[in-house]
């Protein structure tokens, strides 16, 4: 027993660690009994309440990538105990075809997911069983084509077992054993069975009940045996099914028990005691008991039960019972079930009864049963209420069908005559619409709200929609404009253009403020309660993560009028977005790095501590991982943190977010190195394809940028995905004011090039670039490799055409790269720096200082794993000593250059460089005596 305490403990500790109080309540949502199985996680997530002010539901495409998370998560938690696991899916031939996707998706991508590349064992001991009918199911069924593909990739080990029917043999062995008499008493009987049954286990079962029942099979007293009479059996007619027994059967039952059986069927395969109850309540459904009468059905075996719940022995039970009651009186029982759990009182605070209530009357409505007034409207809100309770249990297609039926009760001019009913359903269906990233139906939504609804404040949810519908579609100045407007219709007026003087000005406000700022301070304040300050703050956390994508300037203004409202007003989670977004706006505009830390360091703290820290991770991955967590932690680190943080955004229903983590986790694993070419490749097409379902541009488009950098190196083409070129992606940057692609694009360009020794292409680019978008003294972490790539060509032309400007140029970016490196954590950069001193001193013609950085580069790289970097390292060095006639030392380095880049997987790099060893080749050029 201890063991087994032990062993659920572990689980809950695993499930508890991974979600917050949001994902909890939908994994309970999607198990009702989760709860219950693992108490010790219902005590810990009552814990540390927070209303906070942000969402997480209202994110475009969230639905089903939340669900995938939820599932992977549950599953990976109960194979932490440590104990072989088997996972039972039965009739799935009547499942979703989203069941099937989750299952293969889980199967096959464990071990290639981002969100499980460090968990190597969440398989291990894990057997998945599914059941199915292949006869209800078409040859092309998702079914089969999930089975058909699992087993062609070869990641997961499938076995088919088919079930097929009782031959006469296995008949005589089941009667032989229950009846105690041997084979030649029963062969014939067996036989008989076989014939009327067609030797389907259930019909034979049920034949073999209904001949006992009629007596015609018996067990003699004087014969001490079981007797019957086979002509007589034989002359049972059940040939053409089991329908017609069961129905004979079922005609004998008392009347109440077949009353509360019919009632049963209507509600399903199950019904639980709580319903059973709630019907009991008021009487007016049933004259007696239907708990006693639903007893009386499980000694008659037509239901059975398991805890709380009754259960149908098999569906074929339940849909004869339920074909016995009137076809033209089944949609009126439906609704009088329905109403009956409403007056009950049960569906107040119980979804479960709710949503049962609103399927019966949902029924009737969808026969078209007649309502007058009141019943609409009232049947349209109870609709509203379970599409609510759906969507807190993740079930948004169950909420979407409750919305759509809502829609079509609302009267006609249902906005004149029941305006605020109209404002719900609408709302509820755009954010529906978003959560699923049905764009179009979202759009047609709020484009009703908005024409209709008559204050302000009603126009709030639609306006907030709108903005990241227009977001997701990529066009953010009309998204930052629109969050402009609202927050002056708020009181918050910011300009639309900002000069960086006031940009200065404002910060040097807001950093004495948070000079000395603590974790302590910002929890000893006093909640945030005032409506429209809740309202200010959601909309300038939007208008913050549309700012950094295309108006970097209004961030410091957006940020320290956050800070000042939450010191002010109080605190919300949205407060630590202002202090986070406060930070990365001081080290982007300011000299200030150490407070730039320092208040990272405090929000780190605030997020981990949060209920709401999936929500706050996916949101602040590029501020508070992607940048301040760069000054102080290797790179290497912060990229494991990727994997996390994609994690978060997808617990928090967020695929934006989680789409950024995603990307981020390829350009990291790419820059640094961490990952090799080929698997930066394949992670960036699951990426192109997840992103493109949601027209996530911007992301898209940033990653097919990576994509061609990847190409430019290794040569390898990405042939399921289409890719733009970068001329292509730069018009599009450029059309749409992303500045943030633009500047992507421009990073991935200039790195290709350098590593393939283009190097006057990376000043065309650099030139051409800072014509384009001229500096406004923000400092990006990206801005280090673009500055060190800069560096090696600008110095390589230096000495190749002898032009002072690229001297100039070149010592410009060393003084950038050792203000960075006074910036940040000294192993991320001293490879960088020491190479490009390496290129100075070579240019200077100091060839001692020169070999002393080269190989002082190549140690650095070495010893923090920058594979690549420690490649372009051993390959300069190769040149230099090339040229200063070392040349056995020179091919020397060469050839470790060459086994690094092939390690890194940039192919197409490596076969250029072997062409060039080959020219210096010690031994050819002895031969040809020109050494």
């Amino acid at each position: 027993f201890a063991n087994l305490k032990d062993s659920f403990s572990q689980v809950c500790r695993h499930i508890f660690g991974a979600l917050d109080d949001e994902g909890f309540r939908q994994l309970c949502g999607l198990i009702p009994n989760f709860s219950r199985i693992f108490p010790l996680l219902d005590t810990a997530s009552n814990q540390d309440k927070d209303g906070g002010g942000m969402s997480s539901m209202d994110k475009v495409g969230s639905a089903k990538k939340r669900l995938r998370s939820l599932f992977g998560v549950l599953v990976k938690s109960i194979c932490s105990a440590g104990c072989p696991v088997l996972m039972v899916f039965d009739d799935l031939q009547w499942s979703e075809s989203f069941v099937m996707e989750v299952i293969t998706e889980f199967a096959l991508n464990s071990n290639h997911d981002p969100s499980r590349v460090s968990d190597k064992t969440c398989r291990r001991g894990l057997m998945i069983v599914g059941t199915y009918r292949n006869n209800e199911l078409q040859e092309d069924s998702d079914i089969f084509r999930s089975i058909q593909f699992m087993k062609e990739s070869r990641k997961a080990n499938v076995t088919m077992l088919n079930i097929g029917e009782l031959t006469t043999v296995d008949i005589i062995q089941l009667i032989s054993t229950k009846l105690r008499l041997p084979w030649r008493y029963t062969k014939e009987l067996a036989g008989l069975v076989k014939k009327k049954t067609r030797g389907n286990p259930f019909f034979v079962v049920q034949f073999l009940k209904s001949i006992i029942q009629n007596k015609i099979l018996s067990f003699s007293v004087k014969s001490h045996r079981w007797v019957w009479d086979n002509d007589v059996v034989d002359m049972q007619m059940i040939t053409d099914g089991v329908a017609e027994l069961l129905a004979s059967t079922f005609s004998q039952l008392p009347p109440k028990t077949m009353q509360a059986v019919k009632i049963a069927s209507c509600l399903g395969s199950q019904v639980e005691e709580s319903t059973i109850n709630a019907l009991n309540s008021r009487n007016e459904l049933l004259s007696f008991n239907m708990q006693n009468a639903m007893q009386l059905a499980v000694r008659e075996g037509i239901m059975e039960t398991a805890g709380p719940v009754y259960q149908f022995t098999h569906d074929i039970v339940q849909q004869t019972i339920y074909e016995l009651i009137p076809s033209d009186n089944r949609a009126n029982l439906h609704k009088t079930i329905g109403m009956n759990l409403f007056k009950s009182g049960a569906t107040k605070n119980n979804p479960t009864i709710h949503l049962l209530a609103m399927d019966q009357i949902n029924i009737f409505c969808k026969e078209g049963g007649n309502h007058c007034p009141e019943e609409r409207g009232q049947f349209a809100k109870n609709n509203v209420v379970a599409a609510k309770y759906a969507i807190a249990a993740s079930s948004f297609e169950q909420a979407r069908s409750y919305i759509d039926i809502g829609m079509q009760l609302l009267q006609t001019k249902h906005w004149e005559k029941d305006y605020l009913l109209s404002l719900d359903i609408f709302e509820m269906s755009a954010s529906i619409s978003c959560i699923n990233g049905d764009i179009s139906n979202m759009s047609m939504c709020l484009d009703e709200i908005l024409s209709h609804a008559r204050t302000f404040d009603d126009s709030l949810k639609a306006s907030s929609l709108l903005v990241k519908l227009l977001a997701s579609l990529s066009r953010f100045d009309e998204a930052r404009s629109n969050c402009l407007v609202i927050l002056s219709n708020l009181g918050e007026v910011f300009p639309f253009n900002v000069s960086l003087p006031v940009v200065l000005q404002e910060l040097s406000v807001t950093q004495p403020k948070l000079r000395n700022i603590t974790w302590d301070q910002i929890k000893s304040l006093p909640p945030m309660v005032n409506v429209d300050k809740l309202n200010v703050m959601k909309f300038l956390n939007m208008l913050c993560m549309y700012s950094i994508i295309s108006k970097p300037l209004l961030l410091p203004l957006l940020s320290c009028r956050m800070v000042e409202l939450t010191m002010k007003y109080g605190f919300c989670a949205d407060s630590i977005v202002g202090l986070t977004t406060a930070a990365y706006s001081i080290f982007m505009f300011t000299e200030d790095i150490q407070l730039a830390f320092t208040i990272g360091k405090v929000c780190e703290t605030l997020v981990n501590e949060s209920p709401m820290k999936h929500v706050l991770k996916s949101r602040l991955c590029n501020e508070l991982y992607a940048t301040l967590k760069m000054l102080s932690e290797p790179w290497h680190s912060v990229h494991g943190h990727c994997i996390d943080l994609y994690n978060s955004a997808i617990m928090a229903g967020d695929t934006v977010n989680a789409s950024i983590c995603y990307w981020t986790y390829c350009a990291g694993g790419f820059f640094t190195g961490v990952l090799d070419i080929p698997s930066v490749s394949n992670h960036l097409a699951m990426c192109i394809k997840e992103v493109a379902k949601y027209q996530q541009n911007t992301i898209l488009y940033s990653t097919m940028g990576l994509v061609q950098c990847c190409r430019h190196l290794s040569g390898r083409n990405i042939t399921d995905v289409d890719v733009k070129t970068y001329d292509e992606l730069d018009e599009i940057g450029e059309k749409t004011g992303n500045a943030f692609l633009a500047w992507q694009n421009f990073n991935c360009r200039v790195s290709g090039h350098c590593w393939m020794r283009e190097y006057m292409s990376v000043a065309e680019l650099s030139e051409k670039y800072s014509e384009k978008y001229p500096s406004s003294h923000q400092k990006r972490i990206l801005q280090v490799l673009c500055s060190f790539f800069e560096g090696i060509a600008f110095f390589n032309l230096a000495r190749d055409t002898k032009k002072a400007k690229w001297r100039i140029l070149g010592e410009r970016a060393v003084i950038r790269m050792k203000q960075f490196e006074l910036m940040m954590l000294k192993c991320n950069l001293e490879n960088k720096c020491r190479l490009l001193e390496a290129e100075l001193h070579y240019l200077d013609g100091d060839l001692e200082s020169a070999e002393t950085a080269y190989k002082a580069s190549i140690e650095s790289a070495q010893k923090n794993r920058f594979i690549n970097e420690e490649a372009l390292a051993y390959e300069l060095y190769g040149i230099f000593c090339v040229e200063n006639d070392k040349v056995n030392r020179g091919f020397e380095m060469l050839q470790y250059a060459l086994g690094k880049y092939k390690q890194w997987g940039a192919i197409k790099k490596a076969n250029e460089l072997q062409l060039f060893i080959e020219l210096i080749d010690p031994g050819y050029l002895n031969k040809l005596k020109l050494i």
